[in-house]
């Protein structure tokens, strides 16, 4: 992954527009927690961050969550250079024993699933109790992976490339607290 400049950042951020507000995250945000508080009240699960996606989602969550858990965190990726291989490659693996916990895991995005699957048939071999999956946004489109969905969704987003809370853009923006993508009409010059 390749340093950007300020320059070329403000550029994407000026050619860029915003899909989501803040205010319709927070309300995605809101929406979960109520569906976790209900679904995990009195489980005592196993929370596991994937990294690092899912590292700003789950901060703005937790805060929201009143059943008792506790907090672990994954990190595990498809992706070299920004492009998808078949390969998941662990760069962080779960150091806890997972047999009969209740487990949650939480990222970003369900984009195609492959790495979010690839994640829960690896875990799921440890024999949790219960495995399900929390994602801040589901993009719509037909290439998910068959026989694969997330449990808890905050919102649905149109398929384009985005940006914020917790997504990247060439491994910087994360922090944006809505969800970005470049106009249609524009492509910055990086």
């Amino acid at each position: 992954m390749s340093q950007l400049s300020n320059q070329e950042l403000e550029n994407v951020l000026r050619n860029s527009e915003c899909l989501i507000t803040t205010a319709e995250v927070n309300a995605a945000y809101d929406k979960l927690a109520a569906q976790l508080n209900l679904h995990y009240a009195g489980l005592n699960p196993i929370v596991m961050v994937v990294m690092n996606g899912g590292l700003i989602p789950a901060g703005q969550l937790l805060t929201k969550l009143f059943f008792f858990h506790r907090m672990e965190y994954i990190h595990a990726t498809r992706y070299r250079d920004n492009q998808g291989t078949d390969d998941l490659q662990w760069k962080m693996r779960p150091n806890i024993d997972l047999r009969g916990e209740h487990v949650l895991l939480i990222d970003d995005i369900f984009d195609e699933g492959y790495t979010l699957k690839a994640i829960v048939d690896e875990l799921s071999q440890e024999s949790p109790a219960t495995l399900n999956c929390c994602v801040l946004l589901n993009k719509n489109h037909d290439r998910k992976v068959p026989n694969f969905k997330a449990d808890f969704i905050g919102r649905e987003v149109v398929d384009r490339y985005i940006y914020g809370c917790g997504m990247d853009y060439h491994g910087y923006l994360r922090h944006l607290p809505g969800i970005y993508a470049l106009k249609e009409d524009k492509e910055p010059s990086l």
